[in-house]
């Protein structure tokens, strides 16, 4: 499969591509391009400043992938931006445990994001937990549209 990573150089990320490339998948990764990553020649690279969408857009062009991973979406509009210029199969968005209310017995299902505002923000604009809800609000209202 032809797969873009968005993000891949840090915390699970490399994991992730780690194993996809030992799967056989032909691995695209896109970041800012402010680490160096491990990965030699075995995947390819795209620069590009997930939060610019004109960026997104002149990067993505004429590119299609079978999945796009996305792990370093912050805030809806990141979301918005990787949706509106990616061509792709299926987009996996991966967030953070801050969409929720932390409890003993937290469960995926205590946080109902189709219940919510959904408010169009950068990353800078709100504080981490709001934007990581923004985030995961606006990737089920796009999916449902």
């Amino acid at each position: 499969m032809n797969i873009l990573v968005l993000g891949g150089t840090r915390f699970f990320g490399v994991h992730l591509v780690r194993e996809l490339i030992k799967q056989g998948h032909k691995v695209t990764i896109a970041t800012r391009g402010n680490k160096v990553d491990e990965f030699g020649d075995r995947v390819n690279r795209i620069k590009v400043d997930h939060a610019n969408f004109i960026e997104m857009k002149n990067a993505f062009l004429n590119k299609k992938y079978d999945v796009v991973y996305d792990d370093i979406a912050y805030a809806s509009l990141d979301v918005k931006y990787a949706l509106e210029t990616i061509k792709c199969d299926k987009y996996i968005m991966v967030s953070t445990s801050a969409v929720y209310d932390l409890k003993w017995d937290t469960k995926e299902t205590d946080f109902d994001s189709c219940n919510q505002e959904l408010i169009w923000c950068n990353r800078d604009e709100y504080s981490y937990a709001t934007t990581k809800k923004q985030e995961f609000w606006s990737e089920n209202r796009i999916e449902n549209l």
